[in-house]
């Protein structure tokens, strides 16, 4: 057994914490710090904020080669991107907690959260949100970065008529009756389009089950950041309902 792994009920818990760098305004470390936290993985989390330069930045970070987060490092194991380290918790430590009860479920919930990690965040992230908040997201002109926008908007409310009609049309939660990581991404990716005062009223089952989701364990703590950069922007960003 490695020697940061003890035996627990739940499989395995490392010893020594592991450490977990992150921007707290991002989907994907959002989506990986509440699976630890209601997993009990015993963890260090390192915030990183590369808005200050490189002097402020972790000297792991500067080295790693994609110099992007979330970062997991076990030992001597290092993992990046949000949907593989979630798999690399969910292998090593939880027993795939939170994957749902069948193996049917199972391979859904990793299906979509395969999904939302590319297609979905790409499109509502980085073509809809970030080009209008963040410069190393726009295109050069405005013509282009309006056209890139409204792509987004298009691109998501495909996106959300698919869980609107196929997903959330016969059960409450993306996989089935009871949630699982897969709502968790792909709720943490939607909530992006609140800095922009998205509503989701007219998709009016991805309306509730986005509060619903909203309602586990440690997802106010884990978005306490989220909703602290909402409120800046609640008196600058037009409400669109």
């Amino acid at each position: 057994m490695d020697s940061n792994k003890a035996t627990s009920a739940g499989g395995a818990t490392p010893v020594v914490p592991v450490q977990l760098y992150v921007v707290r305004l991002s989907p994907p470390c959002r989506a990986v710090w509440i699976y630890m936290l209601q997993n009990k993985i015993n963890h260090e989390l390192i915030d990183v904020d590369f808005t200050q330069g490189e002097e402020s930045t972790p000297d792991f970070i500067i080295k790693n080669p994609h110099q992007e987060v979330p970062i997991l490092v076990d030992d001597d194991i290092v993992a990046f991107e949000g949907q593989a380290i979630l798999r690399y918790l969910a292998t090593t430590y939880t027993n795939f907690a939170g994957y749902g009860n069948t193996a049917r479920e199972r391979a859904l919930c990793e299906s979509i959260i395969s999904w939302a990690s590319s297609e979905l965040h790409r499109v509502v992230g980085y073509y809809y949100t970030y080009p209008q908040f963040l410069d190393r997201f726009r295109l050069p002109s405005d013509s282009a970065n309006e056209a890139l926008i409204e792509a987004g908007i298009k691109g998501m409310t495909k996106h959300l008529e698919t869980l609107e009609k196929r997903y959330l049309q016969k059960s409450p939660y993306l996989v089935g009756d009871e949630i699982t990581v897969a709502d968790t991404v792909v709720a943490t990716i939607l909530c992006q389009a609140e800095w922009v005062g998205f509503k989701f009223k007219i998709w009016p089952r991805v309306n509730q089950w986005l509060d619903n989701v909203k309602q586990q364990e440690f997802w106010d703590r884990v978005h306490d950041a989220h909703y602290q950069f909402l409120r800046e922007l609640e008196q600058e960003v037009p409400q669109f309902d």
